[in-house]
């Protein structure tokens, strides 16, 4: 295993477990101790963790809230649909990106291809892909600062956003279902992932399926608005036949 897959795969056990030693690392990824310290050090010069005796725990980089306990649910399969959704990013590209816990688990696998234009609205994001040192160039969109998702939302953002044209925008989701469409929880956060559709040539959708056939308050499109849809696991019954009669590709 590579030393940067390694790497990402601590994070994600970190970020699902709070913390680890390193002993138990080294059980997991039968590494030797000095490997695991580099490791963990390359992670803690990241910020993707921090510190502790012995071993590292979460970094407070997403802060304690609701968003955090977001970010710790569903790790693998986040992680799963990041390794896919990434496939799809060619270097040169220009993204969109909307907050959320699964687009920051994509920025880390992102940074894996070279110059690249993101825009986003995520702190989190931004600060992951601007540590980046392979050309991409990252734009923080400003307006109405959200400390639940560290985003922003508002008029400033979709102004702003109206002055970019991407190939890809990469929404996370509340839910998807098979009638109403993709629907989030949020009327800011839609807002801003319709804005964001409006101005890209393609549209990536990322979601685990724990939120397939649910409905959350908001909705951001019918499922005909959309082209790509990544998921873990793949969608059966009703979902998967709107899906295709939508033509709407999955990729799991």
């Amino acid at each position: 295993m590579k030393p940067k897959e390694r790497q990402l795969k601590i994070a994600d056990i970190i970020r699902k477990e709070g913390q680890a030693t390193v002993d138990q690392l080294v059980d997991i990824f039968k590494s030797s101790p000095e490997t695991i310290r580099r490791d963990l050090s390359a992670l803690v010069s990241s910020g993707k963790v921090q510190k502790i005796h012995g071993g590292a725990k979460c970094t407070n980089i997403q802060g304690e809230g609701r968003f955090q306990l977001r970010l710790r649910k569903n790790v693998s399969a986040k992680r799963v649909i990041a390794e896919r959704a990434v496939r799809l990013i060619s270097e040169g590209d220009t993204l969109f990106v909307n907050a959320g816990s699964t687009t920051v688990i994509f920025a880390e696998e992102l940074m894996k291809i070279a110059n690249l234009t993101v825009v986003t609205n995520s702190v989190d994001i931004a600060k992951i892909l601007g540590s980046s040192t392979n050309g991409t160039k990252v734009y923080l969109l400003g307006g109405e600062y959200s400390q639940d998702n560290h985003q922003t939302v508002g008029a400033m953002v979709i102004a702003q956003l109206q002055q970019f044209y991407a190939q890809h925008v990469i929404l996370p989701i509340g839910y998807i279902h098979s009638t109403v469409g993709v629907t989030d929880f949020n009327a800011a956060d839609v807002s801003v992932s319709q804005a964001m559709l409006a101005q890209s040539e393609n549209s990536i959708l990322l979601a685990d399926s724990s939120k397939f056939e649910q409905i959350a308050p908001f909705v951001v499109g019918g499922l005909d608005q959309f082209d790509q849809f990544i998921c873990e696991k793949a969608p059966e019954g009703e979902l998967s036949k709107a899906l295709a009669d939508n033509n709407v590709e999955v990729l799991s």
